[in-house]
């Protein structure tokens, strides 16, 4: 068993801090020894009849300060009764609270918690008297007493013998960890979704996989899913292609026979390179400066040349995948190729392996060139324009009060990848 973890926590309200502590899991662990809370009031360390702890700021300005005496007072009465101590002060104007935080605190043996109030606490603590500072988020509350309680809650749940089942953690939203269970690469997506019992509750149904008892479709299943949910609510959290050590090439394919809006442009390019920071492979002869301007990694007559230069260079053949919009020429039908390769990585076991060879996602591609490739991604079958196209992120997916949209790529991506011929072996 690990040494217990203790948080001083310095408020104006310390009863506040106590009663959410008598009851959750943090409670059973305070009860067990292995998290202690202690709590210290400012005001017992004010140096009037009143007991004041703030006054009016310099300059003017509308409310109050707290003052740097008893703050400063009180930290170091405490690290000098029960020890030194890291301190926090908690404070909208910080860098944010995130997991990566939490499990750096999580190894520290004692935390200091300075909660403010009315404007904040005078300025020269910040500068002076802790060591770092930290927000829970771009809001302001009344005080820092539940910002504290949230830091206290999500680093202590991280401290051996808190949970009752560790491996929970492991699965969890923001959380890192190389594999799950059935063997899926995972990343610091947002958790997947989960049911239990009833089967079927007023005609929403359990997802079939779940029922198959196919624990590699099952984890290959949540790993997708948590990584769709990523994508439309938390895109932020992944910012670069889950593709392991496989070489990934943005190929844009300059027809002598296709002119004007259908042929990529040097503009649409840079940009792709600059969100999903592919090299470029330009396959045919650059027709405007907008092209001659990119520095590709790779630039080849026609398919077979890039084939061979692929092959040469990284001593694997290469795979092609075709990105194909409605029209059969893509410009602007694929936005960003990072969730694409997320779900291939997902969906390919040797994505993730060094060995794995390379891979180029072409665009622009004419009909004529379609069967040149190892694989097609393509929209939706030609026909009536379909919903589907239009779909917003399943209400599963959805975990803010903020409006969520799909735009017609996210709703493209996730169906014609149901359609994706698989790669050849």
């Amino acid at each position: 068993m690990s040494s217990g973890l203790a948080f001083e926590v310095f408020t104006l309200f310390p009863d506040a801090v106590q009663a959410f502590l008598r009851g959750g899991l943090i409670g059973k662990a305070v009860d067990q020894g292995l998290v202690a809370v202690h709590c210290t009031d400012y005001r017992e360390f004010a140096r009037d009849r009143h007991r004041t702890v703030d006054d009016t700021p310099y300059g003017g300005g509308a409310g109050m300060v707290m003052k740097i005496g008893p703050v400063v007072d009180a930290v170091e009465a405490v690290a000098a009764a029960r020890g030194p101590m890291h301190r926090v002060l908690v404070t909208p104007s910080a860098p944010r609270f995130d997991q990566r935080a939490a499990e750096r605190l999580a190894k520290l043996p004692r935390i200091a918690l300075l909660c403010g109030r009315y404007e904040g606490i005078d300025d020269r603590v910040r500068e002076g008297y802790v060591d770092e500072c930290l927000s829970i988020g771009d809001f302001v509350l009344n005080g820092g007493e539940s910002a504290a309680l949230v830091i206290i809650e999500a680093v202590a749940r991280l401290r051996e013998g808190v949970l009752g089942n560790p491996e929970s953690i492991a699965g969890e939203s923001f959380s890192v960890a190389p594999t799950d269970s059935g063997g899926i690469r995972r990343g610091p997506w947002l958790e997947h979704p989960h049911y239990t019992r009833p089967v079927s509750f007023r005609g929403a149904e359990v997802p079939k996989v779940l029922l198959s008892g196919d624990h590699q479709a099952i984890a290959r299943w949540r790993a997708e899913e948590a990584c769709r949910r990523t994508w439309a609510v938390r895109p932020d959290l992944r910012p670069t292609p889950a593709v392991g050590g496989r070489p990934v090439y943005l190929g844009a394919v300059l027809s002598t026979h296709r002119r004007g809006e259908d042929a990529p442009r040097g503009d649409h390019l840079s940009r792709l390179c600059e969100i999903a920071d592919l090299p470029v492979a330009l396959v045919g002869r650059p027709e405007s400066a907008e092209l001659e301007a990119i520095v590709p990694a790779v630039c080849v007559r026609d398919l077979k040349a890039l084939r061979r230069q692929l092959r040469r260079t990284h001593g694997r053949q290469p795979q092609l995948v075709a990105l194909v919009g409605e029209d059969e020429a893509i410009p602007g039908a694929i936005d960003d190729p990072r969730l694409l390769l997320e779900l291939l990585a997902i969906r390919q076991d040797d994505a993730a392996n060094e060995d794995a060879p390379p891979l180029v996602l072409l665009i622009g591609c004419g009909r004529d060139l379609l069967e040149k490739a190892d694989a097609l991604y393509a929209p939706l079958p030609p026909g009536p324009p379909q919903e589907s196209l239009e779909l917003a992120p399943s209400a599963r997916m959805i975990e803010s009060s903020q409006p969520q949209t799909a735009t017609r790529v996210e709703a493209r991506v996730v169906e014609a990848l149901r359609r994706l011929r698989p790669l050849p072996a």
